[in-house]
């Protein structure tokens, strides 16, 4: 570990503070780059999960998403490694464990992370480089391909609009939550930068110049303008040296001003807007209605912890009174609430869905005069205390599923140091939970209610409603304005046009020479372990006649206890009433509590108990096929469980499936969730659908969750009224046979100490034994239905695949690395660069499931020739031994990540149900290492076999997919 002092200079670098930060187990040093003024944080501690970011601070000028071109196109090829993608070179041979970077509102993040030592150099080194020195200044096709271009391939040719952010945005914009949102912030800061979309808005995007660009990249991608972060068990002084010698000695401070000006106070706004709808589907209830309030400045730790609390108080847990007010209200059928820190000054939106503007005063008024309740007569204290040691395990925990650890406190650095404030305000928490315990006896929450809500100097509401004209509209008016614009042109610049339109494809065309590929720094098979890391212990027992699992790892004196029963006891019919089972535990009294007392017992005693439902693929040598499983997860500290266990049995024996207007109210909110789901998710339930018809696992999937299952939903909403009785009878019936021992398998994931207290305790779950039969599993048809599903989404998701088990092939770790070549040069190339797509990516999977998939699609029909076509690509293969040692390399990538105790248990109980042992990993991973290109050449032959068999479904815009309409089995509304 370093020994950096407080006032020295270490190549450039001042050491301004040091801080040791008990919360994260890491000293802190913050450090000033003398010359240029670039600032620097290092987190030391003894993680090998290491992790570099470079941010800079990049509040908008506009909505023509200039920061979020940016942040794609400088890792288009630098100074030093002028390859066109070097970014995916990194993703095709690195062992990274994160690569990416983000456009936030305000800031643009570039981090990397890699336990490895070489390959976290490696990734830090073409990081820097592309954000200092990028070919931007040189090839404008980057612009135009990252961000936007006319596209014209003949003089008599339609003009065009393409590009990877201008689609990406397109996507974005087709869902109502992101038009909400968008205009929350525009109504609550309608004088600073938050009021213009940092992502770009599509209407604004063609608006930005090359020229404008590049003036946004010299003048806020500068070491004054920057921020450096490190995390874990790094050399410090080695790379402070690196950074100084390679990319800062030759800078000086620049004193260009980027600081955030305060929002000041607005009142009460109102906005109203406008998302586009089907032109057939109806405006009822479509409405969203949202009333917001700016919290104070994120420099304020208490008041941001303490409004995370509160929201989840008032609007997230089972018992939140203002969720609870709204929903009895019937003003609409859904509610969400969001708490955004990440701004300086951070907003609260309570948001009620799928109502109607007519409702708009009557949700205002229910809004005020609950919060008046509640700041008058006291929130209930069980619900707080519940809330406040909910949010006290989540950090504790720290358990953070998407990212590395430290990349999550770089983001949390940013809520302060981005404004100037201490960067160690958000990673620090106790000294913040002692003062709100202290002081909540003292009506704390019921003040921030009164002062920041009730009396708040700063709010909106917006008006969100559907238009069914206005899709139509926009593009009318798009193409009317190209149309306008190419008959200005004269043909010599039209030739012009078509020109640049063929030297950006002759650009992504063009292979990296050899000589440029050697330039990017990269990892050899002998930086790589030749061996399948260590794997959790899993110990089988049988304990008071149920199936016992225990993976003996330490986890912090927390107990991660799951229960598993099998569902195939249920016949075809019930499955997807699983769904509204999950909901219901939980969000109802049972004999012993209400509700209030239920949320708050389950708060304060465990870390929370969740249900869901769950699909275990079929072991190697299994018989009886998929596995389908519906789980209780609880996590609860040391010392707790036996209470923890005796609430889940409440749960599960004491609940009041009679309480039909509960039942009715559940019913209609998931209705609500599903249509937002099929809005936002296109990608997801285009994948669902397909799977459905030649995988018995994605038949028994689409019940739980796709296309049919939002089917089975909106019927029985639309019919709820008069189907409580059935549905609580059904519930009922499942919970019978169900919930029985003979038909459970426990997981508990902990120290030895945590089993022993499991076991002392397990007869306090008091699961039933009775005889149950099993029902015939849900198959799939193997019929290709090949649906289209026509959304107001301006983009499509086009999905193809089939099971290659069916077809003769057989699994080998060799495919990974087939779909790293292929998701990352074929796919990369055809789909994303010249297709103009957010994304292409093929899905392997060792159950026999192949699929091709696109992501916020410009294309249909092409995007489902490239599929075909993938064979050929694969037939003529060609690579070099550097080149095939990188391929493997990336694939190997996947199977390293490090993981919190919670994901190593998810793990572990997956590779147990699917039977999967060490012998298989370690033969997987040798066949992965042992892949060369003729192995890729002979799955030419796998993918053609694929694709013939037809299979696909796709999600996206009804003006792309009614003139396709020849290719469907079927085509129809995605929403009813």
């Amino acid at each position: 570990m370093s020994s950096l002092k407080t006032g020295r200079i270490y190549s450039g670098f001042q050491v301004v503070h040091e801080e040791y930060i008990r919360e994260i187990e890491s000293t802190v040093f913050t450090m000033e780059h003398q010359p240029s003024g670039a600032r620097l944080l290092f987190v030391q501690n003894r993680d090998d999960n290491k992790v570099f970011s470079i941010s800079f601070r990049t509040p908008p000028g506009d909505s023509t998403g200039v920061f979020h071109i940016l942040e794609h196109s400088v890792l288009c090829g630098s100074d030093k490694y002028p390859v066109k993608e070097p970014f995916v070179e990194l993703l095709k041979g690195s062992m990274k464990t994160f690569l990416n970077a983000f456009t936030f509102a305000d800031k643009t993040m570039y981090p990397v992370a890699s336990r490895n030592h070489q390959d976290f150099s490696n990734l830090m080194e073409v990081y820097l480089d592309s954000v200092f020195k990028p070919n931007i200044y040189r090839q404008q096709e980057i612009f135009e391909q990252e961000g936007w271009h006319y596209e014209l391939h003949r003089a008599e040719d339609e003009l065009i609009y393409k590009g990877v952010v201008y689609n990406e945005m397109k996507g974005s914009y087709s869902s109502p939550v992101t038009v909400l949102i968008d205009r929350i912030k525009k109504s609550l800061y309608p004088d600073t930068v938050y009021r213009y979309s940092s992502g770009g808005d599509p209407q604004d995007i063609p608006a930005l110049t090359y020229g404008q660009f590049l003036a946004a990249h010299s003048q806020y991608y500068h070491p004054s303008n920057s921020y450096f972060y490190l995390y874990g068990d790094v050399n410090i002084e080695e790379r402070l040296e690196f950074i100084h010698q390679e990319y800062l000695k030759s800078y000086n401070r620049d004193d260009f001003d980027t600081a955030i000006p305060l929002q000041q106070p607005t009142g009460m706004t109102e906005l109203a807007a406008e998302y586009p709808i089907l032109e057939s589907e109806t405006a009822a209830d479509k409405t969203y209605l949202s009333m917001n309030y700016v919290i104070g400045t994120s420099l304020d730790r208490e008041l941001n912890l303490a409004f995370s609390i509160l929201k989840n108080m008032l609007m997230d847990s089972n018992a939140a009174p203002l969720k609870r007010a709204l929903l009895e209200s019937g003003l609409g059928k859904d509610v969400f609430a969001f708490y955004s820190d990440s701004m300086i000054q951070p907003l609260l939106g309570i948001t009620l869905t799928h109502s109607n503007p007519s409702a708009k005063a009557a949700f205002l008024d229910l809004v005020r005069t609950t919060l008046s309740r509640l700041a008058a007569d006291g929130l209930d204290e069980k619900l707080v205390l519940a809330a406040v040691n909910s949010k006290e395990f989540e950090l504790r925990e720290a358990d953070f599923i998407q990212y590395p650890k430290g990349l999550t406190y770089n983001i949390e650095v940013m809520k302060s140091w981005l404004y100037d404030g201490s960067p160690a305000t958000h990673l620090e928490y106790e000294a913040v939970f002692a003062s709100i315990r202290e002081q909540c006896a003292d009506r704390y929450f019921e003040r921030l209610i009164e002062t920041y809500l009730l009396n708040s100097d700063h709010c909106s509401v917006v008006i969100l409603q559907p238009s069914a004209v206005l899709a139509a509209e926009k593009e009318t008016s798009i193409r009317r304005q190209l149309a306008e614009y190419k008959a200005s042109l004269s043909p010599e610049q039209l030739g012009q046009l078509v020109q640049r339109t063929q030297n950006l494809l002759d650009r992504q065309s063009r292979p990296d020479t050899a000589e440029d590929l050697r330039k990017l720094p990269k990892l050899s098979l002998q930086d790589i372990n030749r061996s399948v890391p260590p794997q959790v212990p899993t110990q089988e027992y049988m304990l008071e006649g149920i199936k016992l699992i225990h993976h003996e790892i330490p986890t912090n004196k927390i107990a991660y206890i799951k229960l598993y029963w099998d569902t195939g006891v249920l016949a075809a019919e019930q499955i997807p009433y699983l769904v509204l089972l999950a909901r219901a535990l939980g969000q109802l009294e049972t004999a012993a509590y209400s509700i209030e007392e239920l949320t708050g017992e389950i708060g304060i005693k465990t870390g929370g108990i969740r249900f869901q439902n769950e699909v275990f693929g079929a072991g190697e040598n299994s018989q009886t096929g998929y596995q389908p499983k519906f789980s209780a997860r609880i996590k609860v500290m040391e010392g707790s469980i036996g209470e923890s266990l005796t609430l889940l049995h409440e749960l599960l024996y004491g609940s009041n499936l009679d309480n039909f207007t509960k039942l009715q109210e559940i019913v209609r909110r998931e209705a609500s969730h599903m249509e937002s789901v099929l809005n936002q998710k296109g990608n997801e339930i285009a994948a669902s659908r397909l799977l459905s018809y030649f995988s018995d696992t994605g038949a028994y999937e689409e019940q739980l969750g796709g296309v049919a299952y939002y089917r089975f939903i909106r019927e029985l909403a639309d019919g709820i009224d008069l189907k409580a009785g059935q549905l609580s009878d059904t519930l009922k019936g499942i919970c019978a046979a169900l919930f029985n021992k003979r038909n459970l398998t426990l997981s508990v994931t902990g120290t030895s100490d945590v089993y022993a207290e499991f076991a002392a305790h397990l007869a306090q779950l008091d699961i039933q034994d009775r005889q149950v039969e099993p029902q015939p599993k849900l198959k799939a048809q193997n019929l290709a239905g090949n649906e289209g599903f026509m959304s107001a989404s301006q983009v499509q998701y086009v999905v193809k695949g089939y099971d290659f088990t069916k077809l003769g092939f057989v699994y080998s770790g060799k495919m990974q690395v087939l779909k790293k070549i292929l998701s990352l040069t074929y796919l990369w190339n055809t789909v994303r660069v010249k297709g103009g797509a957010y994304g292409g990516n093929l899905l392997l999977r060792r159950d026999g499931v192949l699929l091709f998939t696109s992501y916020r699609d410009p294309n249909l029909q092409e995007t489902l020739e490239v599929y075909d076509q993938a064979y050929r690509y694969a037939e003529s293969f060609e690579a070099d031994e550097e080149e095939m040692t990188q391929a493997i390399i990336g694939t190997l990538a996947m199977f390293e990540q490090p993981l919190s105790p919670s994901a190593l248990r998810r793990r572990a109980d997956r590779h147990y149900f699917e039977q999967i042992t060490i012998e298989e990993l370690q033969r997987e991973r040798n066949e992965i290492l042992s892949a060369t290109p003729e192995d890729i050449r002979h799955y030419a032959g796998l993918l053609k076999t694929v694709t013939e068999q037809n299979f696909f479904s796709v999600v996206g815009n009804d003006s792309k997919m009614k003139p396709a309409q020849a290719i469907f089995g079927s085509l129809e509304e995605l929403v009813k």
